[in-house]
């Protein structure tokens, strides 16, 4: 779903892409992860909706939906969030093969949330790092004109077994806001259900 510029008016969208770009205290940032958010934030499409890719139709892997919520701190639906996510392939690998190169993520995606505070990516499935450290996940930025960017919980597969009972148990403690999520798969295609909930506060 596109922004509607009659509910989203196109000074709040451009003020929204000006915090996106607002400069950070390299102090406060790895170094190389700051690099990587930059060449993202200028590769990032002009125009965003609510319904986005991470991974392009052509991408080897097993097709994943993410079906994703935001909220603000006090639990209402948060519209016009900007969402940048990425992942790893289904080789485990950030920047493509080797992870030898010193750029942005190779599979990384867009959205803006809706009315609703909803937002969609269509990708695939990720693998775990490749060399075994920690199980598949997908990573999200949140961009919002009241509340600045910040890191929100990465989300994880609950049928991975390299997600220990601990983590488990410490994502189901967050109630609706876990970030182990169950798969759901229907005619061929994975299915997970993610809330964010916004802090008070920027993180970077």
């Amino acid at each position: 779903m596109a922004l509607d510029p009659q509910r989203q008016p196109r000074l709040a969208i451009a003020t929204l892409l000006a915090v996106a770009c607002m400069p950070v205290a390299l102090a406060q940032v790895d170094p190389d992860w700051l690099r990587s958010w930059n060449e993202a934030v200028d590769a990032r499409p002009k125009t965003l909706n609510s319904d986005a890719r991470i991974a392009p139709a052509d991408e080897p892997g097993t097709p994943l939906t993410i079906h994703g919520r935001i909220v603000d701190p006090v639990g209402k639906a948060a519209p016009g969030v900007i969402v940048q996510a990425y992942h790893r392939d289904a080789e485990g690998f950030d920047f493509g093969p080797g992870d030898d190169a010193t750029t942005t993520w190779r599979l990384q995606g867009w959205a803006v949330t809706d009315a609703d505070g909803r937002f969609t990516f269509r990708t695939i499935r990720p693998a775990p790092d490749h060399l075994g450290r920690e199980g598949a996940h997908v990573h999200f930025t949140l961009v919002s004109e009241r509340y600045g960017r910040q890191w929100a919980s990465s989300i994880y597969f609950s049928d991975d077994p390299l997600i220990t009972a601990a983590e488990r148990n410490r994502s189901a403690a967050s109630g609706e806001f876990g970030w182990v999520l169950d798969v759901e798969t229907r005619d061929g295609f994975q299915h997970v259900e993610v809330s964010l909930r916004l802090d008070e506060k920027t993180h970077f």
